[in-house]
Formats: structure tokens, C-alpha cells, sequence
């Protein structure tokens, strides 16, 4: 087995190159490297991707994205560990571990991970590196049936009926309509007035910069503009280059939006990160004033009605907790669960983290 390591200055060149071309599985999308490349916060030379390489077919791989965090009054080199898979036929054999360690060893002091599939949970937590994990807890509201998209796995039974799953979809849904369109609506008033940018202009740069005080990773003008302009998702039908990659690279539907709220002196009163996966809603950027979060709640709300949208999960706690009190036409509302770890080396005892932080907004 060998292993090589991928920096954001060399990444463009090997998705490029034939050996790439002709991987039975691949380690990165070429979208996906495109954006490592433009990584407004890593330097040429920052290892991004390792890959286990055997009889030259792709073994395992771990990915690195690196960042920036505010620590104790300065900014701190960091990075979030993402993307670790293992071929089926070489678990077993210490793969997952040595590449582990090469990532460990390369970022250790300030490697964090979020976003992990939960039975790799105990993985993390016998490395000995990180915190016991800390859970931002969010909330998740469904607006229609959706029985086809959140029950079956992978295989198994709802696998096997998800024909007739979809078809108590669209029934339900026919009455479900009803009930919304006769559903009391969610004006903000005309105090209020939504607006949609394709840029982040100075005055909304600001209050972005005074919101980010509270947080850690502190994303900006310079991380959200990569962020809409290098996706990792791209709004298309899978082929065959999806195929060979084990995390998301296309789906149906997705897109970005970023919004402005402004109050009746055109002052910007919240400014948004909207993130539409499929019939999926997110929200991985928020920053607005003091007392925003009803109209705010209110306008997630719409915007779900416009897209006919199935669901949406929300972590900030102001937001979750206005729709957990709010009546709201959710069929059904439940609680999510999102853990962080954080090294051992990094003295954090309540870290604010946005929804999208990490490579959560990518997804």
C-alpha cells in the first residue's frame, strides 16, 4: 500500500491527469477540487486530501479543509477532517488508520470534524484526540409527506417498497396542499422588505462582521462568495463521474440564495445563506439584529411554501427556538443532533459554530 498527499496547489493537476481518468473510484470530485483550490483561507502547500492507493486502484482516503479559527484574540491555522471512506474489500487492514494518523499528524493540534456519519462516532472518540464531542442540538420541521425520501436506507425493507412509499406521497400530499393553501399566512408587514443579491454589498459586509464576533470560525464576504461560487454539489443527473465518487457531487435539485432583509429606512436588518438540496431546506448562514428571529422564521417559511419544499433543519439556537414556540404549518417537528469534536490541544469550553461551518454548507 502506498499513500500520497494532495495540496491545494497540486489537486488541480491530478484530477486532471490520466491516471485520475481511469480510477475505478475516485477521491475527489473535479468540482469539489476546484474548490479546495480556491480556498480563500489555505495556502498552496496545505495538504488537503490522502489517498490509499493499492495495485494503483483507490484503497481509502481522508480529506482536510482547511480553515481558520479565532482563538484566544488571534486567528489560528485549523482544518475540518471530511470525506473519510475505505473500500469494502480492504477494511480490515489498518488503512483507515494509517491514513488517520497521516492526517493526525499534519493537523493533529487543531484538526476538528463535524458532519461524520454517526457510526463513526466511537472511531473518533478511541483516537484519544479530541474532546468528548459537544452537540449543537437544531430542530427539524416537515411542511409534507415525504415517507419515499427519509425512510429507506440503503437496501432493506422501505428499499424494497419505496414505489408504494412514493405513491402514499403524492396521495397525502394532494391533501396536504389543501390545508396549506387555506393555511393563515406569514407576511413580514410592510415594515419589512425582502431582497434577493447575487453580492454582499458593504453594508451587509458589516453587520457580518459585527454578528461574527460570537463566532469562531468567523466566515465573511471572502469564504461566502467562494462558497456560492464553488460548490461541491452541482444541479445536475448523476453520471458516470458521480458514480465513481462516494459523497455527494450532483443532485436534481440544488442552489444557493443569499437574501437581504431591510427595514422601511432600506436599512439591512438580516442577511441570509439559504441552501436548497432536493426538497430540503437549510440555512448555513445567518446573521441579523437584535430581535429579527420571528420575521426571520416567518420568511423560512414562506420561502418553503414558494419551493413546495418537504423539510428544513435549523441549528441556531434563536431560530430553532422561535419555531419550536411558533405555530407554524409544520406537519411534524422533531429534535436533531450535531455533534463536534475538538482537539485535546484547543481550549474551547463553548464554541458557536454557524449551521454551515465546516464543510456542513457544502453538503
Amino acid at each position: 500500500m502506498e499513500i500520497r498527499t494532495y495540496t491545494t496547489g497540486t489537486i488541480l493537476e491530478f484530477v486532471s491527469s490520466e491516471e485520475f481518468s481511469t480510477l475505478e473510484h475516485i477521491p475527489i470530485s473535479a468540482h469539489r477540487a476546484l474548490s479546495y483550490a480556491h480556498n480563500p483561507r489555505a495556502a498552496a502547500s496545505d495538504k488537503i486530501l490522502f489517498v490509499a492507493f493499492e495495485n494503483d486502484q483507490v484503497a481509502g482516503y481522508i480529506g482536510a479543509l482547511p480553515e481558520k479559527i479565532f482563538y484566544k484574540d488571534e486567528w489560528k491555522r485549523m482544518t475540518w477532517l471530511s470525506c473519510f471512506w475505505i473500500d469494502p474489500k480492504y477494511r480490515g487492514q489498518g488503512i483507515s488508520k494509517e491514513l488517520f494518523d497521516r492526517a493526525l499528524h499534519e493537523y493533529g493540534e487543531t484538526a476538528m470534524i463535524t458532519n461524520m456519519k454517526p457510526g463513526t462516532l466511537k472511531i473518533y472518540e478511541r483516537t484519544g484526540y479530541f474532546h468528548p464531542p459537544v452537540t449543537m442540538t437544531g430542530i427539524r420541521g416537515y411542511l409534507r409527506f415525504c415517507f419515499a425520501e427519509i425512510l429507506p436506507p440503503r437496501g432493506g425493507f422501505y428499499e424494497r417498497i419505496k414505489p408504494l412509499l412514493q405513491g402514499c406521497d403524492f396521495s397525502l400530499n394532494i391533501l396536504n396542499a389543501i390545508r396549506l393553501v387555506f393555511y393563515p399566512g406569514y407576511g413580514l408587514g410592510p415594515a419589512l422588505r425582502v431582497e434577493y443579491v447575487d453580492k454582499i454589498g458593504p453594508e451587509t459586509e458589516a453587520l457580518i462582521t459585527e454578528c461574527n464576533q460570537r463566532y469562531f470560525n468567523r466566515r465573511g464576504k471572502p469564504e461566502l462568495d467562494w462558497i456560492i461560487t464553488y460548490p461541491w454539489v452541482l444541479e445536475q443527473e448523476e453520471n458516470a463521474d458521480s458514480r465513481r465518487y462516494y459523497f455527494s457531487s450532483v443532485s436534481k435539485r440544488f442552489f444557493y440564495q443569499q437574501v437581504e432583509l431591510r427595514d422601511s429606512t432600506d436599512a439591512v436588518k438580516a442577511f441570509l445563506m439559504l441552501s436548497v438540496r432536493n426538497n430540503h431546506l437549510t440555512i448555513p448562514y445567518t446573521f441579523f439584529a437584535e430581535g429579527m428571529e420571528k420575521n426571520i422564521v416567518k420568511f423560512l417559511f414562506n420561502t418553503m411554501l414558494d419551493y413546495q419544499l418537504n423539510m428544513i433543519t435549523i441549528f441556531h439556537p434563536g431560530l430553532a427556538a422561535e419555531i419550536r414556540k411558533s405555530r407554524s404549518p409544520f406537519l411534524f417537528k422533531k429534535k436533531v443532533l450535531r455533534p463536534y469534536f475538538l482537539p485535546k490541544t484547543l481550549d474551547l469550553p463553548d464554541p458557536a459554530f454557524q449551521d454551515g461551518d465546516g464543510d456542513c454548507v457544502f453538503t
